[in-house]
Protein backbone atom coordinates (compact mmCIF):
# COMPACT_ATOMS: atom_id res chain seq x y z
CA UNK A 1 0.00 0.00 0.00
CA UNK A 2 2.05 2.91 -1.06
CA UNK A 3 1.32 6.20 1.60
CA UNK A 4 -0.16 9.30 0.55
CA UNK A 5 1.42 12.56 0.21
CA UNK A 6 0.45 15.10 2.04
CA UNK A 7 -1.31 18.03 -0.14
CA UNK A 8 0.60 21.28 -0.30
CA UNK A 9 -2.35 23.00 1.65
CA UNK A 10 -1.03 21.41 4.41
CA UNK A 11 2.03 22.93 5.30
CA UNK A 12 0.63 25.22 8.00
CA UNK A 13 -0.18 22.42 10.12
CA UNK A 14 3.27 21.16 9.71
CA UNK A 15 4.61 24.49 10.78
CA UNK A 16 2.02 24.88 13.36
CA UNK A 17 1.52 21.08 14.77
CA UNK A 18 5.25 21.43 17.22
CA UNK A 19 4.91 25.23 18.07
CA UNK A 20 2.15 23.67 19.71
CA UNK A 21 3.42 20.56 21.46
CA UNK A 22 6.31 22.44 22.96
CA UNK A 23 4.22 25.29 24.18
CA UNK A 24 1.68 22.69 25.81
CA UNK A 25 5.01 20.97 27.28
CA UNK A 26 6.61 23.86 28.64
CA UNK A 27 3.03 25.41 30.27
CA UNK A 28 3.03 21.82 31.80
CA UNK A 29 6.43 22.37 33.38
CA UNK A 30 5.48 25.98 34.53
CA UNK A 31 1.87 24.38 36.15
CA UNK A 32 3.83 21.64 37.40
CA UNK A 33 6.45 24.10 39.73
CA UNK A 34 3.37 26.59 39.99
CA UNK A 35 5.17 29.26 37.91
CA UNK A 36 3.41 32.35 36.87
CA UNK A 37 2.10 32.71 33.77
CA UNK A 38 2.38 36.20 32.84
CA UNK A 39 5.99 36.78 33.31
CA UNK A 40 8.30 38.43 30.34
CA UNK A 41 10.64 35.23 31.18
CA UNK A 42 8.37 32.85 29.79
CA UNK A 43 7.11 34.83 26.94
CA UNK A 44 10.37 35.36 25.94
CA UNK A 45 10.60 31.03 26.20
CA UNK A 46 7.65 30.78 23.80
CA UNK A 47 8.82 33.07 21.64
CA UNK A 48 12.30 30.64 21.53
CA UNK A 49 10.21 27.25 21.42
CA UNK A 50 8.26 28.64 17.97
CA UNK A 51 11.19 29.24 16.28
CA UNK A 52 11.85 26.01 17.05
CA UNK A 53 8.82 24.31 16.23
CA UNK A 54 9.07 26.25 12.84
CA UNK A 55 12.44 24.69 12.14
CA UNK A 56 11.49 21.36 12.91
CA UNK A 57 8.27 21.87 10.52
CA UNK A 58 10.71 22.98 8.15
CA UNK A 59 12.64 19.85 8.41
CA UNK A 60 9.88 18.00 8.31
CA UNK A 61 8.69 19.21 4.74
CA UNK A 62 11.81 19.23 3.48
CA UNK A 63 12.42 15.30 4.27
CA UNK A 64 8.99 14.84 1.86
CA UNK A 65 8.22 12.52 0.15
CA UNK A 66 10.05 9.48 1.24
CA UNK A 67 11.58 10.64 4.58
CA UNK A 68 9.04 13.05 6.27
CA UNK A 69 7.48 9.92 8.38
CA UNK A 70 10.96 9.33 9.91
CA UNK A 71 11.18 12.62 11.55
CA UNK A 72 7.17 13.28 12.36
CA UNK A 73 7.67 10.40 14.47
CA UNK A 74 11.19 11.07 15.97
CA UNK A 75 9.40 14.62 17.16
CA UNK A 76 6.52 13.20 18.59
CA UNK A 77 8.48 10.96 20.11
CA UNK A 78 10.15 13.65 21.72
CA UNK A 79 6.81 15.10 22.97
CA UNK A 80 5.93 12.31 24.48
CA UNK A 81 9.61 12.04 26.11
CA UNK A 82 9.05 15.79 27.37
CA UNK A 83 6.01 14.70 29.14
CA UNK A 84 6.31 12.06 30.66
CA UNK A 85 9.07 9.43 32.10
CA UNK A 86 9.31 6.72 29.82
CA UNK A 87 12.55 4.17 29.53
CA UNK A 88 14.71 4.86 26.55
CA UNK A 89 13.98 1.45 25.49
CA UNK A 90 10.35 1.88 25.44
CA UNK A 91 11.02 5.34 23.42
CA UNK A 92 12.28 3.33 20.52
CA UNK A 93 9.15 1.50 20.74
CA UNK A 94 6.89 4.52 20.33
CA UNK A 95 9.09 5.96 17.47
CA UNK A 96 8.77 2.92 15.46
CA UNK A 97 5.03 2.80 16.10
CA UNK A 98 4.53 6.19 15.59
CA UNK A 99 6.49 6.14 12.32
CA UNK A 100 3.94 3.02 10.84
CA UNK A 101 1.14 5.24 11.65
CA UNK A 102 3.11 8.09 9.89
CA UNK A 103 3.85 5.81 6.92
CA UNK A 104 0.34 5.05 6.09
CA UNK A 105 -1.61 7.87 7.19
CA UNK A 106 0.73 11.27 7.97
CA UNK A 107 -1.21 13.99 7.72
CA UNK A 108 -4.45 12.25 10.12
CA UNK A 109 -1.61 11.14 12.37
CA UNK A 110 -0.40 15.08 12.49
CA UNK A 111 -3.87 16.18 13.45
CA UNK A 112 -4.14 13.88 16.04
CA UNK A 113 -0.78 14.99 17.35
CA UNK A 114 -1.91 18.57 17.04
CA UNK A 115 -5.61 18.26 18.40
CA UNK A 116 -4.18 16.28 21.44
CA UNK A 117 -1.57 18.84 22.43
CA UNK A 118 -3.72 22.04 21.93
CA UNK A 119 -6.32 20.15 24.39
CA UNK A 120 -3.12 19.95 26.90
CA UNK A 121 -2.18 23.27 25.98
CA UNK A 122 -5.62 25.00 27.23
CA UNK A 123 -5.89 23.06 30.23
CA UNK A 124 -2.44 24.26 30.66
CA UNK A 125 -3.36 27.44 30.16
CA UNK A 126 -6.55 27.33 32.12
CA UNK A 127 -5.09 25.81 35.68
CA UNK A 128 -1.85 28.52 35.06
CA UNK A 129 -4.29 31.06 35.22
CA UNK A 130 -7.09 30.89 37.27
CA UNK A 131 -5.26 28.22 39.51
CA UNK A 132 -8.04 25.37 39.26
CA UNK A 133 -6.75 21.62 38.34
CA UNK A 134 -3.22 22.61 38.95
CA UNK A 135 -0.90 19.79 41.01
CA UNK A 136 -1.60 19.32 44.71
CA UNK A 137 0.93 18.59 47.02
CA UNK A 138 0.32 17.00 50.36
CA UNK A 139 0.99 19.30 53.50
CA UNK A 140 2.56 16.20 55.41
CA UNK A 141 4.20 13.75 53.24
CA UNK A 142 5.38 11.43 56.20
CA UNK A 143 3.99 7.82 55.56
CA UNK A 144 5.30 5.52 58.49
CA UNK A 145 3.69 8.22 61.02
CA UNK A 146 4.39 8.23 64.77
CA UNK A 147 2.08 7.19 66.84
CA UNK A 148 -0.59 10.10 68.24
CA UNK A 149 0.79 11.23 71.63
CA UNK A 150 2.22 13.82 73.80
CA UNK A 151 6.15 15.13 73.18
CA UNK A 152 8.34 13.91 76.27
CA UNK A 153 8.49 17.91 77.44
CA UNK A 154 11.91 16.95 79.23
CA UNK A 155 13.53 16.62 76.41
CA UNK A 156 15.58 19.58 74.72
CA UNK A 157 14.70 20.41 71.22
CA UNK A 158 16.88 18.90 68.98
CA UNK A 159 17.52 21.34 65.73
CA UNK A 160 19.60 19.16 62.87
CA UNK A 161 20.94 20.26 60.24
CA UNK A 162 22.45 18.48 57.27
CA UNK A 163 24.37 20.91 54.54
CA UNK A 164 25.15 19.38 51.41
CA UNK A 165 28.36 19.42 50.37
CA UNK A 166 29.92 21.18 52.94
CA UNK A 167 33.89 21.14 54.04
CA UNK A 168 35.20 19.96 56.69
CA UNK A 169 37.41 22.92 59.08
CA UNK A 170 40.62 21.20 58.32
CA UNK A 171 39.62 20.17 54.94
CA UNK A 172 39.75 24.01 54.26
CA UNK A 173 43.03 24.66 56.39
CA UNK A 174 44.78 22.40 53.52
CA UNK A 175 44.31 25.61 51.61
CA UNK A 176 44.60 27.24 49.39
CA UNK A 177 44.38 30.78 51.05
CA UNK A 178 40.84 31.21 50.47
CA UNK A 179 40.21 28.39 51.94
CA UNK A 180 42.15 28.87 54.78
CA UNK A 181 40.70 32.22 55.26
CA UNK A 182 37.70 30.50 55.08
CA UNK A 183 38.34 28.25 58.06
CA UNK A 184 39.17 31.00 60.04
CA UNK A 185 35.69 32.72 59.73
CA UNK A 186 34.16 29.30 60.38
CA UNK A 187 35.84 28.48 63.20
CA UNK A 188 34.97 32.16 64.60
CA UNK A 189 31.98 31.69 63.67
CA UNK A 190 30.98 28.57 65.52
CA UNK A 191 32.50 29.54 68.70
CA UNK A 192 31.06 32.64 69.04
CA UNK A 193 27.66 30.51 68.85
CA UNK A 194 28.36 27.76 71.71
CA UNK A 195 29.07 25.11 69.15
CA UNK A 196 31.63 22.18 69.77
CA UNK A 197 33.67 21.76 66.27
CA UNK A 198 35.55 18.54 65.16
CA UNK A 199 37.68 20.11 62.14
CA UNK A 200 39.07 16.45 61.04
CA UNK A 201 35.41 14.84 60.51
CA UNK A 202 34.86 13.13 57.41
CA UNK A 203 32.33 10.91 55.32
CA UNK A 204 32.84 7.11 54.45
CA UNK A 205 30.72 8.42 51.52
CA UNK A 206 31.60 11.42 48.64
CA UNK A 207 28.20 10.90 47.32
CA UNK A 208 24.76 11.51 49.43
CA UNK A 209 22.42 8.65 48.90
CA UNK A 210 25.24 6.42 50.24
CA UNK A 211 26.83 8.91 53.10
CA UNK A 212 23.49 9.70 54.64
CA UNK A 213 21.80 6.45 55.10
CA UNK A 214 25.24 5.07 56.51
CA UNK A 215 25.30 7.72 59.05
CA UNK A 216 22.11 7.70 59.77
CA UNK A 217 22.29 4.44 60.87
CA UNK A 218 25.50 4.85 63.03
CA UNK A 219 27.94 2.31 60.20
CA UNK A 220 25.26 -0.27 60.89
CA UNK A 221 23.59 0.30 56.95
CA UNK A 222 25.30 -1.82 53.96
CA UNK A 223 26.74 0.23 51.09
CA UNK A 224 23.50 0.89 49.14
CA UNK A 225 24.04 0.29 45.43
CA UNK A 226 22.64 3.38 43.35
CA UNK A 227 23.52 3.73 39.85
CA UNK A 228 25.26 6.32 38.22
CA UNK A 229 21.56 7.57 36.59
CA UNK A 230 19.28 7.52 39.84
CA UNK A 231 17.53 10.00 40.73
CA UNK A 232 15.14 9.20 43.18
CA UNK A 233 16.40 6.89 46.70
CA UNK A 234 13.67 5.62 48.91
CA UNK A 235 15.73 4.58 52.38
CA UNK A 236 14.79 1.88 54.28
CA UNK A 237 13.86 2.40 57.70
CA UNK A 238 17.05 3.88 59.56
CA UNK A 239 17.76 3.26 63.44
CA UNK A 240 18.45 7.52 64.00
CA UNK A 241 14.24 8.12 63.34
CA UNK A 242 13.69 5.18 65.25
CA UNK A 243 15.98 5.91 68.37
CA UNK A 244 14.37 9.54 68.66
CA UNK A 245 10.72 8.06 68.14
CA UNK A 246 11.50 5.37 71.22
CA UNK A 247 12.99 8.91 73.54
CA UNK A 248 9.37 10.50 72.72
CA UNK A 249 10.72 12.91 70.27
CA UNK A 250 8.27 14.26 67.38
CA UNK A 251 9.96 14.29 64.29
CA UNK A 252 9.56 16.61 61.33
CA UNK A 253 12.07 16.93 58.35
CA UNK A 254 12.25 18.74 55.72
CA UNK A 255 14.36 17.32 52.38
CA UNK A 256 15.13 17.33 48.76
CA UNK A 257 12.40 15.34 46.76
CA UNK A 258 15.41 13.13 45.17
CA UNK A 259 16.08 11.65 48.81
CA UNK A 260 12.93 10.48 50.57
CA UNK A 261 13.04 10.14 53.95
CA UNK A 262 9.09 10.90 54.28
CA UNK A 263 8.32 7.30 53.02
CA UNK A 264 9.49 4.80 55.28
CA UNK A 265 11.23 7.00 58.18
CA UNK A 266 9.27 7.11 61.91
CA UNK A 267 7.73 11.05 61.59
CA UNK A 268 5.20 13.12 62.33
CA UNK A 269 5.61 15.56 59.79
CA UNK A 270 7.56 15.85 56.49
CA UNK A 271 7.90 17.91 53.57
CA UNK A 272 10.04 17.35 50.02
CA UNK A 273 10.68 20.15 48.18
CA UNK A 274 11.46 20.10 44.57
CA UNK A 275 15.46 20.68 44.37
CA UNK A 276 15.49 23.20 41.53
CA UNK A 277 12.12 24.60 41.90
CA UNK A 278 11.83 27.46 39.15
CA UNK A 279 9.67 29.27 41.33
CA UNK A 280 12.89 30.17 42.96
CA UNK A 281 13.96 32.16 40.41
CA UNK A 282 11.25 34.53 41.92
CA UNK A 283 12.32 37.74 43.96
CA UNK A 284 15.73 37.56 42.59
CA UNK A 285 17.71 39.99 40.08
CA UNK A 286 18.43 37.37 37.60
CA UNK A 287 17.81 38.81 34.34
CA UNK A 288 14.52 37.84 32.04
CA UNK A 289 17.52 36.00 29.66
CA UNK A 290 18.88 34.15 32.34
CA UNK A 291 15.60 32.95 33.74
CA UNK A 292 14.47 32.03 29.92
CA UNK A 293 18.02 30.01 29.79
CA UNK A 294 17.11 28.05 33.46
CA UNK A 295 13.63 26.95 31.35
CA UNK A 296 15.30 26.28 27.78
CA UNK A 297 17.75 23.67 29.80
CA UNK A 298 15.54 22.25 32.11
CA UNK A 299 13.00 21.19 29.05
CA UNK A 300 16.44 19.86 27.57
CA UNK A 301 17.44 17.66 30.95
CA UNK A 302 13.67 16.44 31.00
CA UNK A 303 13.85 14.78 27.23
CA UNK A 304 15.99 11.64 27.03
CA UNK A 305 16.84 11.48 23.73
CA UNK A 306 17.81 15.27 23.30
CA UNK A 307 19.41 15.55 26.31
CA UNK A 308 21.60 12.16 25.37
CA UNK A 309 22.64 13.78 21.51
CA UNK A 310 23.24 17.39 23.45
CA UNK A 311 25.89 15.25 25.45
CA UNK A 312 27.30 13.20 22.91
CA UNK A 313 27.67 17.00 20.91
CA UNK A 314 29.41 18.87 23.75
CA UNK A 315 31.52 15.32 24.25
CA UNK A 316 32.82 15.39 21.16
CA UNK A 317 33.12 19.16 20.52
CA UNK A 318 35.30 19.16 23.67
CA UNK A 319 37.41 16.46 22.63
CA UNK A 320 37.84 17.64 18.90
CA UNK A 321 38.19 21.44 19.91
CA UNK A 322 39.67 21.05 23.48
CA UNK A 323 35.93 24.19 24.63
CA UNK A 324 34.87 24.20 27.44
CA UNK A 325 31.87 25.13 28.83
CA UNK A 326 29.54 23.96 31.54
CA UNK A 327 27.72 20.71 30.67
CA UNK A 328 24.46 21.65 29.60
CA UNK A 329 22.77 19.75 32.49
CA UNK A 330 24.02 21.49 35.16
CA UNK A 331 22.79 24.95 33.32
CA UNK A 332 19.11 23.56 34.48
CA UNK A 333 19.92 23.28 38.47
CA UNK A 334 19.46 25.61 40.87
CA UNK A 335 19.53 23.61 43.87
CA UNK A 336 21.36 26.20 46.39
CA UNK A 337 18.68 28.63 45.47
CA UNK A 338 15.86 26.74 46.02
CA UNK A 339 17.47 25.24 49.39
CA UNK A 340 18.14 29.01 50.18
CA UNK A 341 14.00 29.59 50.24
CA UNK A 342 13.46 26.71 52.06
CA UNK A 343 15.87 27.21 54.57
CA UNK A 344 14.22 30.33 55.01
CA UNK A 345 10.94 28.61 55.61
CA UNK A 346 12.09 26.37 57.73
CA UNK A 347 13.78 29.42 60.23
CA UNK A 348 10.82 31.02 60.24
CA UNK A 349 8.76 27.67 61.63
CA UNK A 350 11.07 27.94 64.48
CA UNK A 351 9.13 30.14 66.39
CA UNK A 352 6.90 27.82 67.41
CA UNK A 353 9.16 25.47 68.79
CA UNK A 354 8.64 23.04 71.91
CA UNK A 355 10.51 20.85 74.10
CA UNK A 356 10.83 17.63 72.82
CA UNK A 357 10.57 18.27 69.28
CA UNK A 358 13.38 17.29 66.58
CA UNK A 359 13.51 19.09 63.09
CA UNK A 360 15.43 17.07 60.88
CA UNK A 361 16.73 19.08 57.70
CA UNK A 362 18.86 18.85 54.50
CA UNK A 363 19.29 21.40 52.50
CA UNK A 364 21.68 21.58 49.10
CA UNK A 365 23.71 23.95 50.60
CA UNK A 366 26.43 24.91 49.77
CA UNK A 367 26.12 22.50 47.20
CA UNK A 368 26.99 22.80 43.46
CA UNK A 369 26.87 25.22 41.00
CA UNK A 370 28.37 28.31 42.86
CA UNK A 371 25.50 30.32 41.96
CA UNK A 372 25.21 32.83 45.08
CA UNK A 373 27.59 35.57 46.57
CA UNK A 374 28.46 35.53 50.04
CA UNK A 375 25.23 38.23 50.88
CA UNK A 376 23.00 35.64 48.84
CA UNK A 377 22.42 37.41 46.18
CA UNK A 378 22.37 35.25 42.51
CA UNK A 379 25.07 35.89 40.89
CA UNK A 380 24.76 36.49 36.63
CA UNK A 381 24.20 33.08 34.88
CA UNK A 382 27.84 33.90 33.10
CA UNK A 383 29.89 33.44 36.59
CA UNK A 384 27.86 29.89 37.40
CA UNK A 385 30.36 27.55 38.71
CA UNK A 386 30.08 23.44 39.03
CA UNK A 387 32.30 21.96 41.28
CA UNK A 388 34.22 19.32 38.60
CA UNK A 389 34.57 21.89 36.18
CA UNK A 390 34.73 23.85 33.54
CA UNK A 391 37.04 27.05 35.21
CA UNK A 392 40.22 27.00 37.03
CA UNK A 393 40.07 25.31 40.75
CA UNK A 394 40.69 28.33 42.32
CA UNK A 395 37.82 30.13 40.93
CA UNK A 396 35.83 27.45 41.50
CA UNK A 397 37.29 27.74 45.15
CA UNK A 398 36.37 31.48 45.51
CA UNK A 399 32.76 30.54 44.43
CA UNK A 400 32.59 27.58 46.56
CA UNK A 401 33.39 29.76 49.94
CA UNK A 402 30.94 32.72 48.15
CA UNK A 403 28.46 29.97 48.67
CA UNK A 404 29.77 29.34 52.52
CA UNK A 405 29.70 32.40 53.67
CA UNK A 406 25.79 32.83 52.50
CA UNK A 407 25.27 29.76 54.32
CA UNK A 408 27.07 31.24 57.25
CA UNK A 409 24.63 33.83 57.22
CA UNK A 410 21.27 31.49 57.12
CA UNK A 411 23.13 29.98 60.17
CA UNK A 412 22.89 33.09 62.12
CA UNK A 413 19.11 33.77 61.17
CA UNK A 414 18.30 30.35 62.54
CA UNK A 415 20.61 30.72 65.42
CA UNK A 416 19.45 34.17 65.99
CA UNK A 417 15.50 32.78 65.76
CA UNK A 418 16.15 30.11 68.06
CA UNK A 419 17.50 32.73 70.64
CA UNK A 420 14.08 34.49 71.19
CA UNK A 421 12.28 31.39 72.47
CA UNK A 422 12.96 29.11 75.90
CA UNK A 423 12.95 26.00 73.89
CA UNK A 424 15.50 27.26 71.05
CA UNK A 425 17.90 28.60 73.91
CA UNK A 426 17.88 25.46 75.15
CA UNK A 427 17.82 23.21 72.07
CA UNK A 428 20.70 21.01 71.22
CA UNK A 429 21.69 22.02 67.63
CA UNK A 430 23.49 19.79 65.31
CA UNK A 431 24.94 20.91 62.11
CA UNK A 432 27.17 18.67 59.67
CA UNK A 433 28.07 17.86 55.97
CA UNK A 434 27.33 14.92 53.94
CA UNK A 435 31.03 14.68 52.19
CA UNK A 436 33.38 17.40 51.12
CA UNK A 437 33.03 20.01 48.57
CA UNK A 438 34.07 18.08 45.66
CA UNK A 439 36.00 20.50 43.64
CA UNK A 440 38.24 17.95 41.95
CA UNK A 441 38.39 16.53 38.54
CA UNK A 442 35.83 14.00 39.38
CA UNK A 443 34.73 12.14 42.69
CA UNK A 444 37.04 9.23 43.63
CA UNK A 445 36.10 5.72 42.09
CA UNK A 446 37.55 2.84 41.12
CA UNK A 447 39.09 2.87 37.59
CA UNK A 448 38.81 6.27 38.08
CA UNK A 449 40.96 9.50 37.58
CA UNK A 450 43.96 9.27 40.21
CA UNK A 451 43.30 12.03 42.63
CA UNK A 452 45.80 13.44 44.90
CA UNK A 453 46.01 13.16 48.58
CA UNK A 454 44.40 16.96 49.04
CA UNK A 455 41.85 15.59 46.47
CA UNK A 456 40.90 12.82 48.32
CA UNK A 457 40.24 15.23 51.64
CA UNK A 458 38.42 17.72 49.54
CA UNK A 459 35.72 15.09 48.73
CA UNK A 460 35.50 13.65 52.06
CA UNK A 461 36.35 15.92 54.85
CA UNK A 462 33.20 17.60 55.88
CA UNK A 463 31.78 19.97 58.79
CA UNK A 464 30.64 18.71 62.33
CA UNK A 465 29.66 20.89 64.61
CA UNK A 466 27.63 20.59 67.84
CA UNK A 467 25.96 22.99 70.41
CA UNK A 468 24.77 21.18 73.34
CA UNK A 469 23.63 24.31 76.38
CA UNK A 470 25.96 24.26 79.61
CA UNK A 471 29.17 22.68 77.29
CA UNK A 472 31.83 24.88 76.19
CA UNK A 473 32.92 26.25 72.88
CA UNK A 474 35.83 24.25 71.26
CA UNK A 475 37.64 23.04 68.96
CA UNK A 476 37.75 19.17 69.26
CA UNK A 477 41.03 16.84 68.35
CA UNK A 478 40.40 13.65 66.70
CA UNK A 479 39.81 12.38 63.02
CA UNK A 480 36.19 10.98 62.99
CA UNK A 481 33.75 9.54 60.72
CA UNK A 482 30.31 10.85 60.49
CA UNK A 483 28.38 7.59 61.60
CA UNK A 484 31.17 7.22 64.87
CA UNK A 485 30.15 10.80 65.80
CA UNK A 486 26.42 10.19 65.56
CA UNK A 487 26.91 6.48 67.42
CA UNK A 488 28.45 8.12 70.16
CA UNK A 489 25.91 10.76 70.00
CA UNK A 490 23.42 7.98 70.85
CA UNK A 491 25.24 6.20 73.28
CA UNK A 492 25.24 10.10 75.23
CA UNK A 493 21.74 9.58 75.08
CA UNK A 494 21.71 12.84 72.27
CA UNK A 495 22.14 14.74 75.54
CA UNK A 496 25.93 15.90 75.06
CA UNK A 497 28.42 16.36 72.45
CA UNK A 498 30.58 12.63 71.32
CA UNK A 499 33.86 11.68 71.94
CA UNK A 500 34.20 8.84 70.45
CA UNK A 501 37.04 6.74 70.53
CA UNK A 502 39.96 6.85 67.64
CA UNK A 503 39.96 4.97 64.93
CA UNK A 504 41.99 4.66 61.42
CA UNK A 505 40.32 7.11 59.05
CA UNK A 506 38.97 4.73 56.59
CA UNK A 507 36.59 5.70 53.60
CA UNK A 508 34.52 3.44 50.74
CA UNK A 509 35.81 3.93 47.46
CA UNK A 510 32.86 3.48 44.86
CA UNK A 511 33.31 1.39 41.49
CA UNK A 512 32.07 3.41 37.99
CA UNK A 513 28.21 2.93 38.40
CA UNK A 514 28.54 4.82 42.32
CA UNK A 515 28.57 1.05 44.32
CA UNK A 516 30.68 1.50 46.76
CA UNK A 517 33.07 -1.79 46.62
CA UNK A 518 36.44 -1.11 48.29
CA UNK A 519 37.60 0.36 51.61
CA UNK A 520 40.95 2.65 51.45
CA UNK A 521 42.79 4.51 54.44
CA UNK A 522 42.24 8.44 54.05
CA UNK A 523 45.25 9.95 53.56
CA UNK A 524 46.18 11.86 56.96
CA UNK A 525 45.55 15.55 56.92
CA UNK A 526 48.78 16.61 58.35
CA UNK A 527 49.86 15.34 54.90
Amino acid sequence: MARRTTPSSSHLLDLAVWTVALWASFLNLLNFNHYPLFRPEVGLTLIGLALIGALLGAVQQLARPRLSFLFIALFATVMVDLNAPIDLNWLYVVWFVLALAAFFAEHALLKVILAAFTAVLLFQLTTLITGFGGPVRSENMAQNRQAPGGRTATRPVIVHLVLDSYLGLDGMALGPDVYRQLRAEQTAFFIEHGFQIYPRAYSRHPRTMNSLPYLFSYGATPPAVHFTNAEYAVPEELPYFDDLDKRGYRTSAVLPAYFDLCVKQKLTHCHNFETSALTSMLGTKMSVFDRSKVFGFTLLHLAIMPSRVAWVLQLAAENSFGSESRWFYNRSKLFPLASLREMERFTADLHGLQPGEARIAHFLLPHDPYILSADCTVKPARAWLDEHGPGAEIEREKAYADQVRCVQNQLANVLATLDRTPAGRNAIVLIHGDHGSRITPAMPYLGGPKLSQREMLMSHSTLFAVRVPGEAAGEIAGTHALDELMADFRRRDFASAPRPKAAPARVLIMDANWDPREWRSLPDFSQ
